[in-house]
């Protein structure tokens, strides 16, 4: 909830093979006063996952994301941005036996941004995962 993922669910697709859908908000981001609300997917392949009932081990995931909202600059202008994504991260999750997970990720992300700015621009952005779950 810190970088502004809020929820992520991830539906078992094979035994070592899952999709997964984020919502996101975000509210800052580079020292700027953002207001975007957005929608990611991922498809996860389990490297290391030894067919157990939850996903655990070391992953790759391909993803993609949109968000819609408001930018603020630094001199106090307010424009309209919509953002799309295009990344993979590779990491691995853990689950413990309780049914809670640690989640960590890195990999780099391409975003495009249309907005009514001048400023605004494309480029990649690192996409990191931090997430603290529960497998039920």
């Amino acid at each position: 909830m810190a970088f502004g993922n809020f929820i992520t669910y991830e539906r078992v697709i094979s035994p070592s093979s899952f999709f997964l859908v984020k919502g996101n908000y975000m509210y800052k981001l580079f020292g700027l006063d953002v207001s975007l609300a957005g929608l990611g997917a991922g498809y996860r392949y389990y490297i290391t996952h030894a067919k157990k009932e939850v996903p655990s081990g070391f992953y790759a995931n391909p993803l993609v994301s949109a968000a819609f909202g408001r930018i603020k600059d630094s001199d106090g202008s307010s424009y309209s941005a919509t953002t799309a994504g295009v990344g993979a991260e590779l990491g691995y999750q853990w689950v413990w036996s309780s049914g809670f997970t640690l989640d960590l990720g890195i990999g780099p992300m391409y975003n495009f941004v249309f907005s009514d700015s001048e400023s605004a621009g494309n480029g990649f952005t690192p996409s990191v995962t931090l997430a603290i779950g529960y497998a039920f």
